[in-house]
């Protein structure tokens, strides 16, 4: 029988808004002179998130009450509470994998009281005086194309012995996926897979999630359920073993 592991992208995928490009744009980040051509290459993919955020994380030094504001009414992707309780009545452990900021993301989980196996991103938070302290999660010494290794994250996983479900959405998303065993995908998530013919499973909520799961949930347990994948490595990915 198969080890379950569920990893779950945050913004736009267990969230139904992308909060951290909403607070990029909302409080005026994106539109910084310094910025512009840095998020044009951005969106261009000559350059990844870990530079993006490197470059314009700083500017939300002393807004943290506008952060705060900003994320209060956010809210979970329909469905994610019913499929999150699956996974603790099966003992499934649950990854929360982003690239955002850890700041607003336990903020919000904590009060949509969501209770995930870890948390993992960039920790990038505001102190109790509200100064903000700066940190990218990669500590791949290989790459440094994402500020959160999402690949690495999984691809350890994998190397403990578990069988992955990747949910998500976006780029970030397409290197952490690489590594899984299942992907459900949303999204510019939906255009990449399906431009390299990798098999996923589309969802718009997380009852589409959850109605597969739980239909094919013996064919997950045996590892015989459709669509399993064998690992991929895009382009952009490299270890410091150079091993997959």
């Amino acid at each position: 029988m198969n080890k379950i592991a569920v990893v779950t992208d945050f913004d736009g995928t267990l969230m139904e808004q992308d909060v951290g490009s909403t607070i990029m744009k909302q409080l005026g980040v994106e539109q910084e002179s310094q910025l512009i051509e840095v998020l044009a290459r951005f969106k261009r993919k000559e350059i990844g998130s870990y530079t993006w955020i490197e470059a314009s994380t700083p500017l939300l030094e002393g807004k943290r009450e506008q952060v705060d504001r900003l994320i209060e009414d956010k809210e979970l992707r329909d469905g994610a509470l019913d499929f999150l309780s699956f996974c603790k009545g099966e003992q499934v452990p649950v990854t929360i994998l982003s690239d955002g900021l850890i700041y607003y993301i336990e903020r919000i989980l904590d009060r949509l009281q969501v209770e995930a196996e870890q948390v993992i991103s960039n920790p990038i938070t505001y102190s109790d005086n509200g100064e903000l302290r700066y940190g990218l999660q990669n500590d791949n010494a290989a790459c440094k194309w994402c500020g959160c290794c999402k690949a690495s994250v999984v691809r350890k996983l994998k190397q403990d012995g578990w069988s992955i479900i990747y949910i998500g959405d976006g780029g970030s998303d397409y290197y952490g996926s690489a590594f899984a065993d299942w992907i459900f995908a949303r999204s510019s998530l939906v255009r990449y897979l399906t431009e390299e013919g990798t098999e996923f499973y589309p969802f718009q909520t997380f009852w589409d999630v959850l109605e597969v799961v739980q239909r094919n949930w013996n064919d997950f347990l045996a590892g015989t359920a459709p669509r399993r994948l064998n690992v991929r490595v895009p382009a952009a990915c490299s270890f410091p073993d150079d091993e997959t």
